[in-house]
C-alpha cells in the first residue's frame, strides 16, 4: 500500500519515555539519560515523562514526571490477587494504562534490551510492554523502538507479547544487527529498519584522563550476580568460582584487580567473590551510575565483564574488553569495535580460553586500545544519523496508513 505524504510537521508536545528506567540497573538508566540529552537538544520545548519502574528515583534523577509501569498490591490483598490469578490486579494495570496513555503523542522505548526475556516471565516485563503498545494505540498515541536490543526471546508468550508490541510501533530502529534480524526471523518485516547502535555511545564520556600510566596494569573485573538466563544457582557458582581463579592468575601475574559493579545485585556479587578469595583484601568499587563505572575504568588498563553496558563503558573508555556473554549482543557488541574474537561463553565459561585471550590482549594493550579508539567516532556517528529518521518520524502528522516506510511504518 503507498504511504501517504506527511499533511504536516511539528514536534510532539508531549513524550513518555518508557522502560526498566529506575531500578538500579546503571546501563538502563544512562540509556534513559541519553536518549533525553539528545530529545532535549532537538526539542527543547517538549514535555518528558517516563513510565517506569521506580517513579521517584527516575524523577529525583532526571527531573522529569514519572508513573509506574505496573501496581501490584503487597499484603493480604497480594494474596487475594494471586488466589484469582492475578486478575483484579491486571484488569486495574490494563484500565489505568488505557487511561493514562491519552495524555502523550507518542510512546518511545529508548535503548536497553527491551525486546527479549532475561530473568522475567511473560506476565512480567514483556506483558507491560504490550500492554502499554496496545493503550498507547487504542488512545491514538504512536509508539516507537529507538536503538533497542531483541532477543533471544525463549517464552512462547513472552514471544507472543513482545512481537505484537513491535507490530504496534509507528517506527522501529536497533542497536545490533542481531536484533533487527531476530524480530526478521519471528516475521516482522524490518527490511526498512535502522541498525544504529546502543544510545549510550552517543552520550557524552566523564570527564577524566581516557590515558594513563600506571604501574602495576590493572584489569577491571565487570562482576555480575549471573545465574543464567533461568535462575541457576549452580551456574552462578561455577561462574563466580571462575572470576576467583581468573583473580588469582591476575594478581599472580603482576595485575592489579578492581571490581566494577553496574546494579546492587552486582554489589552483592562483589562481596560473594571477594569472600571467595578470603585474602582480605578489598577491591571492589563504589559506584551509582555508569558514568562512576567509567571513572574507575580510566585506572584501568583491560576491561573483562558480563553485563553488557560494563562492556560500552569499557569501549567509551577506549579499553580493549572481553565478554563473558549471556547472549548474542555481546559478540555483536565487541565485534563493531573490532574485538569479536574475545566473546567467551558464560554459560560455559572455560579457565583456560579466559587466560588465553586475556594473555593476548595483555601483550598489545595500546594496539587493541587505538583500534577501539578509532572506531568510536563512526557508531557515535551512526546513531546521530539514523536520530534524523526517528525525529522526521515523530514530527509528522499523518492519518494511519500501513506498514512501510523508510524505518516508518505507519
Amino acid at each position: 500500500m503507498m504511504r501517504m505524504p506527511p499533511q504536516r510537521t511539528r514536534p510532539p508536545d508531549r513524550i513518555a519515555l518508557i522502560g526498566g528506567f529506575g531500578s538500579g540497573n546503571f546501563g538502563n538508566d544512562a540509556s534513559l539519560s541519553a536518549a533525553l540529552d539528545m530529545l532535549r537538544t532537538q526539542w527543547p520545548g517538549t514535555e518528558f515523562h517516563c513510565v517506569c519502574t521506580d517513579p521517584a528515583k527516575v524523577t529525583e534523577r532526571f527531573g522529569i514526571p514519572a508513573i509506574r509501569l505496573a501496581h501490584r498490591p503487597s499484603g493480604l490483598p497480594a494474596l487475594m490477587d494471586n488466589a484469582l490469578l492475578r486478575l483484579p490486579s491486571g484488569l486495574f494495570n490494563w484500565g489505568r494504562a488505557v487511561w493514562l496513555a491519552s495524555r502523550y503523542d507518542w510512546f518511545l522505548f529508548p535503548g536497553t534490551g527491551v525486546l527479549d526475556d532475561y530473568r522475567t516471565g511473560p506476565l512480567g516485563f514483556p506483558a507491560q510492554i504490550f500492554r502499554w503498545c496496545v493503550a498507547a494505540r487504542l488512545r491514538g498515541a504512536k509508539v516507537a523502538f529507538w536503538c533497542v536490543g531483541a532477543g533471544p526471546i525463549v517464552n512462547p508468550l513472552s514471544r507472543f507479547f513482545l512481537k505484537s508490541a513491535a507490530l504496534s510501533a509507528s517506527y522501529r530502529s536497533y542497536r545490533d544487527a542481531g536484533s533487527k534480524d531476530f524480530m526478521q526471523e519471528l516475521g516482522i518485516d524490518e527490511s526498512q529498519s535502522n541498525v544504529a547502535g546502543d544510545l549510550v555511545f552517543a552520550a557524552l564520556t566523564p570527564d577524566v584522563p581516557q590515558e594513563h600510566d600506571q604501574d602495576p596494569p590493572t584489569v577491571g573485573l565487570g562482576v555480575m550476580s549471573y545465574r543464567g538466563w533461568r535462575i541457576n544457582e549452580q551456574l552462578g557458582a561455577s561462574y563466580l568460582d571462575m572470576l576467583a581463579e581468573f583473580v588469582r592468575h591476575a594478581e599472580h601475574k603482576g595485575w592489579r584487580v578492581l571490581l566494577l559493579p553496574a546494579e546492587p545485585s552486582d554489589r552483592r556479587a562483589c562481596d560473594r567473590l571477594t569472600d571467595l578469595l578470603g585474602d582480605g583484601l578489598d577491591r571492589r568499587c563504589s559506584a551509582e551510575t555508569l558514568d562512576d563505572v567509567m571513572t574507575h575504568i580510566a585506572a584501568c588498563d583491560v576491561v573483562v565483564g558480563s553485563r553488557y553496558h560494563v562492556l560500552i563503558a569499557g569501549l567509551k573508555m577506549a579499553r580493549p574488553c572481553i565478554s563473558l556473554s549471556y547472549g548474542p549482543k555481546h559478540e555483536f557488541l565487541l565485534s563493531e569495535l573490532g574485538l569479536g574474537q574475545f566473546c567467551l561463553p558464560a554459560d560455559d565459561l572455560s579457565f583456560a580460553d579466559l587466560v588465553r585471550h586475556f594473555d593476548v590482549i595483555a601483550a598489545n594493550v595500546e594496539g587493541y586500545s587505538k583500534l577501539v579508539r578509532n572506531r568510536l567516532p563512526e557508531v557515535k556517528q551512526r546513531i546521530l544519523e539514523s536520530n534524523q529518521t526517528l525525529y522526521a518520524a515523530m514530527e509528522a502528522r499523518t492519518a494511519a496508513t500501513s506498514f512501510s516506510a523508510i524505518g516508518v511504518y505507519d
